[in-house]
């Protein structure tokens, strides 16, 4: 005699059940691939025409007399004059700036040294409105200075457009 295979529960698997119908596996979906497909014939797209509109006609430019080239030449050549100027006066400029720092800085340092030496917060109060004092009037100064070399700076700058134009409204 032949044994039945039992389950872990002592029970007879399902296929073995009285009224158990057998188990069927199901097919897998066939997945259309392009291999698969049918051929058509690809549809081709013909672009919409394209509307062109003809260019502007250029304007015709008349020649130049020889003059207003060398009026041409001679404003740049001004113009370079000016900004080589302008930048020199920058550096001018840059450097006052520079030496005004340091001796603001300068000051700053001294009054500390001169507040570190200070007996009484008296002496200390009396140190600190004094540099206060000496430091607006110097401010007010450098920037009176840096005000004038700025003026100075410009007015040479323009120097040379200036005698440009002057010379060029009295040949016209």
């Amino acid at each position: 005699m032949t044994s039945t295979p039992r389950l872990p529960n002592g029970q007879p698997p399902a296929e073995k059940m009285p009224g158990a119908k057998p188990h069927k596996a199901k097919k897998p979906k066939k997945i259309a691939t392009p291999e698969a497909a049918p051929a058509k014939p690809m549809e081709t797209v013909k672009p919409a025409p394209v509307q062109t509109k003809p260019a502007p006609a250029l304007p015709v430019l008349p020649k130049f007399p020889m003059f207003s080239v060398l009026a041409f030449d001679s404003a740049i050549d001004s113009f370079e004059r000016s900004c080589k100027v302008a930048g020199q006066g920058a550096q001018a400029f840059n450097a006052k700036f520079i030496d005004m720092a340091r001796s603001n800085v300068t000051s700053g340092f001294d009054f500390m040294a001169s507040l570190a030496t200070a007996k009484h917060p008296s002496e200390a109060a009396r140190l600190q409105m004094s540099y206060w004092e000496s430091c607006m009037r110097t401010l007010i100064g450098q920037g009176r200075e840096l005000q004038m070399l700025s003026a100075d700076i410009v007015t040479k700058a323009n120097e040379p457009i200036r005698a440009h134009l002057t010379q060029s409204l009295k040949a016209a």
